[in-house]
């Protein structure tokens, strides 16, 4: 009788035709909803039964980064990079944002180095690798204990380009910000740090409940604002009106151009945040997008007739416009629509 209960039992565990293949289905399904310990048990199903098809190994490895098993999903990046399990960029590209995750900068610097004295960085990957080598290299030459007095972010100074501070600011996800605090709010009132990286600090402050008063300064605009009573940047209210009065003019005329003013309009948006700006009456900055919507498609317009279809003062219509093409200029430089 044991016996016939353990073959029942050998029984249960041999797998069903295309079981493997419903595991890792589920688990992209979970990946995708952001269920990540569901995505991971899954996937590890799947991984246990075809641990060479790199389609699973990867889906494994994500799976394991973003539910923050950054200790196991190390030791899987660092086997598939031996392995030769997948695409070893693609892999080695998860394995670098692990390390950060851990702090581990130096592991960073010894994997990029003899690759790149090698020559083995693809073309296309080089300055992403190559700036990350930097920052990394000076994260481990100044690495800050975190419980340390306040100091400078080595990772992040006002002397950067707006790119590697970005960068910058995506090594403290989920960190604790506090030791970093003095830098970044000197940055917030400086006048060579970009409008959105400003923005992005003021994101990071809410995210993380920065609950005192700041100054920040923008377009030689300067106000002393508390992170946790300011709207988040995707709820910013400013071009809300402007948007719906762009959208009842080119919806049904001119879709695409839609598409590109409100792609500016969100560009715009971000480098603005969090301030109000003059005039508050949305029908002039609409008067002044439609205008650049002209400028685009290289048609002639006339400010004048302009400021009267919209029934604004040309003078302001004017000023706004001058204003839009600043932005641009500026925004266009860092900010990509999604």
């Amino acid at each position: 009788m044991k016996k016939d209960q353990n073959d029942r039992d050998s029984a249960i565990i041999i797998p069903f035709p295309g079981l493997k293949d419903r595991y890792y289905e589920k688990g992209i399904s979970s990946l995708e909803s952001h269920h990540f310990q569901d995505a991971v048990d899954f996937l590890k199903h799947a991984y246990q039964m075809d641990p060479t098809d790199p389609h699973i190994s990867a889906a494994y490895l994500a799976a394991l980064y973003e539910n923050g098993d950054y200790a196991d999903s190390q030791r899987m990046a660092e086997e598939l990079l031996k392995s030769g399990v997948g695409s070893f960029y693609d892999v080695l590209d998860i394995y670098f944002m692990i390390l950060i995750q851990l702090n581990d900068y130096e592991q960073v610097v010894t994997t990029l180095k003899p690759l790149f004295e090698e020559n083995e960085i693809p073309p296309e990957k080089a300055e992403h690798f190559l700036q990350l080598l930097k920052l990394s290299e000076k994260a481990a030459s100044n690495q800050v204990v975190e419980n340390a007095p306040k100091e400078d972010v080595p990772f992040l100074h006002q002397g950067q380009s707006p790119q590697d501070q970005l960068i910058g600011l995506g090594m403290l996800k989920d960190k604790n910000i506090h030791p970093y605090m003095g830098s970044l709010i000197e940055m917030l009132s400086a006048e060579n740090v970009h409008p959105f990286i400003k923005t992005a600090i003021l994101s990071l402050f809410k995210e993380n409940k920065i609950d005192q008063s700041i100054l920040v300064e923008k377009f030689g605009k300067k106000e002393t604002l508390n992170p946790m009573n300011i709207h988040s940047a995707e709820e910013f209210p400013f071009f809300q009106p402007v948007k719906k009065q762009m959208e009842s003019q080119l919806r049904d005329h001119n879709p695409v151009l839609l598409e590109q003013i409100l792609d500016m309009i969100e560009r715009h948006s971000l480098c603005l945040y969090p301030f109000e700006w003059e005039p508050t009456n949305p029908s002039v900055w609409t008067a002044a997008y439609r205008a650049i919507g002209y400028e685009l498609y290289g048609e002639n317009w006339n400010l004048e007739k302009l400021a009267e279809f919209h029934s604004v003062q040309e003078a302001e219509l004017g000023t706004i416009f001058a204003f839009i093409v600043k932005l641009e200029e500026i925004s266009s430089a860092i900010v990509s629509p999604q």
